[in-house]
């Protein structure tokens, strides 16, 4: 498969073919896979999914402790 021929969304939908081939433990198919995804990574760069920074948790109802003190 030359790599090079293939678009964005012809390189995402072989990728994602080959990455449910692997899941049922086809070795070649997870090599492929890695390699179509590393090239698709490498035209687009990274995407707000891989990279994107994790929220923070806003402040919970209460900071009390869930204990009393009297």
């Amino acid at each position: 498969m030359d790599i090079k021929n293939l678009d964005d969304e012809e390189l995402a939908a072989t990728a994602y073919v080959l990455r449910q081939r692997a899941k049922l433990g086809d070795r070649q198919a997870q090599r492929t896979a890695g390699e179509l995804e590393a090239e698709l990574s490498r035209r687009i760069g990274p995407t707000p999914s891989q990279m994107g920074l994790l929220e923070a948790a806003g402040p919970s109802v209460s900071q009390r402790p869930w204990w009393r003190r009297w």
